[in-house]
């Protein structure tokens, strides 16, 4: 390497992230500027920062950059002064791999078209090749500054300054402020966390009211997807085994083949069959109630929650059979959601109505308090989005009583207007009609 007279000690920066990357690149090619660098001599500068920086987070584990400032004299000891930038790059470990030669020679490989771009990238390069038992270093020159190094040397607290201004090495120059960042940060975390554990509270209550819907579901859905996946080609090939048997004399020497290919493609048809079955096999929660009775059972079970807010409870139930064709366990999750809302809206010691009647010969639930009602805004969106007036609600539960509504042929209505409270009609069909196969 050239003879310099002045070495001078910039910055350091870690690398250990794939983050850092960038960030030496920045910080060479900002330091390349306060040194008064071309234009392009700060991109070739930039460009040697970041591959070399790469290169030592990928093959060494990481390392570290220390960048300089260095001049030397043009003619022997007189004449004016060359400044220009020195990029020192040292590797965490060394790059050979003990255990792994494939990984030792791609490194060796690597390392070597690196410091052959290096090498038509900047002025001079001194390196220590990947050897065992030491780490992978190099050094590059660029000469050409415009800014002398008497300026440079002046100028070395302001440039050390703009290098700082967002390195974890200057982190002392501004712990008090990060130190108020970090508080503030913390309190937010905080507040947000109260909000979490809220609406995980509510989620959980939800999710055990879900549980048994879910898994029905699940199970009806699953059978219903692999039975499709396999009903297709299973017949496909039953029958064209079938066809071919029927042409092929019975002493074929290939004929046991093709009788076990049928036979196997009929077990498939009749695992199909099975999974149909299982789908079908659901319909069996679904049995013809009174409403009358399923909705006395929720209030007897529901009165120690109005009893605990002074809550009273004002009832008009027909008094002529409301039947319905439903799933009671998933319909008593529906009933007991639009309760709950009704008692959470519902203000102390105010009234929550139900009524059970028939309205134009179609059974009906209505459920209704005396709340803040809903907003529009917030009505326009129901059943389409997850809203809420709840501060910690989610919004998922009355998707879900629609839902459910639906599976029960019948319609889930809301009115409410804001201080007057909130009216829900469960609307179940006047005939169950039975789906098509």
């Amino acid at each position: 390497m050239a003879r310099i007279d002045l070495h001078i000690h910039i910055v350091t920066l870690v690398i250990k992230r794939e983050k850092d990357i960038p960030l030496v690149r920045s910080k060479a090619k900002i330091l390349a500027e306060l040194c008064g660098f071309s234009q392009m001599k700060r991109v070739r500068i930039a460009l040697a920062a970041s591959e070399l920086a790469r290169f030592l987070l990928h093959n060494t584990r990481g390392g570290k950059a220390h960048f300089y400032i260095v001049c030397k004299k043009e003619v022997a000891d007189h004449g004016p002064s060359v400044s220009g930038m020195e990029l020192d790059f040292m590797g965490k470990r060394s790059c050979i791999s003990p255990d792994n030669t494939k990984a030792t020679e791609a490194a060796r490989d690597s390392s070597s078209r690196l410091l052959k771009a290096l090498d038509m990238v900047m002025d001079h390069l001194d390196f220590e090749l990947c050897s065992p038992g030491k780490p992978f270093t190099v050094s590059a020159v660029m000469w050409g500054g415009e800014e002398s190094c008497d300026k440079l040397q002046k100028k070395y607290e302001d440039i050390k300054k703009q290098l700082f201004a967002d390195l974890e090495e200057s982190f002392l120059e501004n712990l008090r402020a990060k130190h108020e960042e970090v508080l503030k940060l913390l309190r937010t975390l905080s507040k947000k966390n109260m909000e979490l554990d809220k609406v995980n509270a509510e989620l959980l209550d939800l999710s055990q009211d879900m549980e048994s819907l879910v898994h029905e579901r699940t199970v009806v859905e699953l059978a219903l997807r692999i039975a499709d996946k396999i009903r297709n080609p299973a017949t496909v090939i039953g029958g064209l085994a079938r066809i071919v048997l029927k042409k092929i004399p019975k002493d074929f020497p290939e004929r046991s083949k093709l009788e076990a290919i049928f036979e196997e493609a009929r077990k498939l048809e009749a695992i199909v069959k099975d999974f149909e079955g299982l789908a079908r096999e659901q319909e069996r929660f679904f049995v013809e109630l009174d409403l009358r009775d399923l909705v006395g059972e929720i209030l007897d079970a529901w009165q120690p929650h109005l009893e605990q807010k002074d809550l009273r409870l004002i009832t008009h139930i027909s008094e002529t059979p409301l039947k319905i064709h439903a799933d009671p366990r998933i319909l008593r999750v529906a009933v007991l959601h639009v309760l709950k809302n009704a008692l959470d809206a519902a203000p102390h010691a105010s009234t929550i109505e139900i009524e059970l009647k028939r309205r134009d010969g179609r059974p009906v639930i209505v459920i209704r308090d005396q709340g803040p009602g809903i907003p529009s805004q917030i009505q326009e969106k129901l059943f389409k989005e997850l809203v809420t007036t709840k501060p910690s609600g989610t919004g998922v539960g009355l998707i879900m009583v629609h839902h459910i509504m639906k599976e029960h042929q019948g319609e889930i209505e809301i009115k409410s207007r804001p201080g007057m409270g909130t009216t829900v009609t469960l609307v179940f069909p006047e005939r169950w009609k039975e789906k098509s196969p």
